[in-house]
């Protein structure tokens, strides 16, 4: 079942997995033949979407889709058929089912000798009780061969089996588990794109070799992920990053649930000829920051805006889209912008070290000034100076970079990108001959060290003169 999400007379999008009842929309997908004993024998999963909105139906329909895809991947998958796996459905079934037999979860990993006979007869006369054959595996050798006891078993029985002897105290913590406590504790954990970037970086893993616990993987696994990544096709910084990620969810994950003597298989992964695929980003010319600054002034927009504001002072294209209207500071002997997180709003930034103050000058502070009327005018509506692209939760520098692009390109004549303008400030400032920690203290590179927390640091007005040398020198 489906529903049409867009349909333009020429071509038409539909979402699949769903069900609309009474005006609230419903993940509904079949669940295959071959898993179905793992969801208590029912023919399908139903999960209500709790919105009427198709487009947020849709989104939901996709996560779910995708968790379901990769669950049941893992399920089929050989180790996963040798650990066990299951799902919750089934987990709860052997739950109740161990309960109806009078029994508990580690009953047999606790018993003595006696105790542990008879737990094991208690579940023999059970399963001799449902399968025919089963007393004749369990005591006949040359049948068992072929037919081991187990082999009856319906997930729901296996899971509840492992239960009752495995030791309770050793929770089995799956790679999913790990990421939502990840993301729990996590101070972005959150914010949409993080969020999604992490999910979808242990996607990667289940689909490349499956959703294990933590204490399985090995590094043969962190390598036929890192195989996985790489034939995709994209950078090896691409896969570096989404590698980090992993590791990270890892790490975690094994500290939180006290799995510390078990080592990270992501730790020291190798790529080969890492970082030769990277393209050089060369900065813009003087000649190209004048032409660019024109044409700026001439259309006088948001978008200019922010384009002005990289230009002259260096900031990455996210921390000027994410900027709050009190963050530019206009009355004030030295006029400027106040780089900073709001945690609760969503705004994050790259590194500690990026929270500084930059001193406007040049276009950067015409473009500072016009904007803060421009938001004026619009009555402070959000509190975000560029409200296009920032809102509550929401810092849309991918889309802003979109359009921003396009038109450096299209001025410039060159495919330079709105990163150029940080390689461009670092080598005004060289040529400007400002101090190092004054080229650091302005674009925040680097890293905060233990003595930058003494002290005041620069004056505004101090690193002022130095922006002043660089951009109108």
């Amino acid at each position: 079942m489906g529903f049409c999400l867009l349909d333009t007379g020429f071509f038409a999008v539909t979402v699949r997995y769903s069900l609309l009842k009474k005006g609230v929309y419903f993940y509904y997908r079949r669940i295959p033949e071959d898993l179905r004993g793992h969801y208590g024998g029912k023919l399908h999963r139903r999960v209500s979407l709790q919105t009427n909105q198709p487009q947020v139906a849709a989104q939901k329909i996709a996560a779910l889709a995708a968790k379901d895809d990769a669950l049941w991947a893992s399920l089929r998958s050989s180790e996963g058929q040798r650990l066990g796996l299951t799902t919750i459905q089934a987990r709860e079934g052997a739950e109740a089912l161990i309960e109806k037999l009078g029994l508990a979860a580690g009953d047999g990993f606790r018993a003595d000798q006696i105790a542990y006979g008879n737990i094991v007869d208690v579940l023999d006369d059970y399963f001799g009780s449902r399968y025919s054959d089963y007393q004749r595996a369990r005591n006949d050798e040359n049948f068992g061969s072929m037919f081991p006891p187990e082999s009856f078993y319906t997930p729901v029985e296996k899971e509840a089996v492992r239960l009752v002897m495995d030791d309770p105290k050793k929770h089995r913590v799956l790679l999913t588990d790990a990421l939502e406590v990840y993301l729990k504790n996590h101070d972005k954990g959150e914010q949409g794109k993080f969020a999604k970037d992490t999910r979808r970086a242990i996607q990667h893993v289940i689909a490349a070799v499956g959703d294990f616990p933590l204490n399985v993987y090995r590094r043969e696994h962190a390598n036929a992920v890192r195989e996985h990544l790489v034939a995709r096709g994209g950078k090896t910084g691409t896969v570096r990053r989404e590698i980090n990620r992993i590791k990270a969810v890892l790490n975690v994950g094994l500290i939180e649930f006290d799995l510390g003597s078990v080592k990270n298989p992501f730790e020291k992964l190798r790529i080969v000829n890492e970082d030769h695929d990277a393209e050089s980003r060369e900065p813009f010319t003087a000649e190209e920051l004048w032409t660019i600054g024109k044409a700026c002034q001439e259309h006088d927009d948001d978008i200019r805006h922010i384009i002005a504001l990289q230009a002259d002072t260096g900031a990455r294209l996210g921390e000027i889209v994410g900027l709050r209207v009190e963050d530019v500071v206009l009355n004030h002997a030295t006029p400027h912008i106040h780089i900073r997180p709001h945690q609760k709003l969503g705004r994050t930034l790259k590194t500690d070290a990026s929270e500084r103050k930059v001193p406007l000058v040049g276009i950067a502070l015409s473009a500072a000034q016009r904007a803060s009327e421009a938001s004026r005018k619009l009555g402070h509506k959000n509190g975000w100076l560029f409200p296009r692209y920032a809102s509550d939760g929401s810092i849309k520098a991918t889309h802003a970079s979109n359009t921003i692009n396009k038109w450096l390109q299209t001025v410039t004549k060159t495919d330079k990108t709105s990163h150029s303008f940080r390689h461009a400030m670092r080598d005004r400032l060289r040529h400007a001959n400002a101090p190092q920690d004054i080229q650091d203290a302005i674009g925040g590179w680097g890293s905060r060290t233990v003595g930058m927390g003494y002290g005041e640091g620069y004056r505004l007005e101090q690193l002022r003169l130095q922006l002043e040398n660089a951009v109108l020198g």
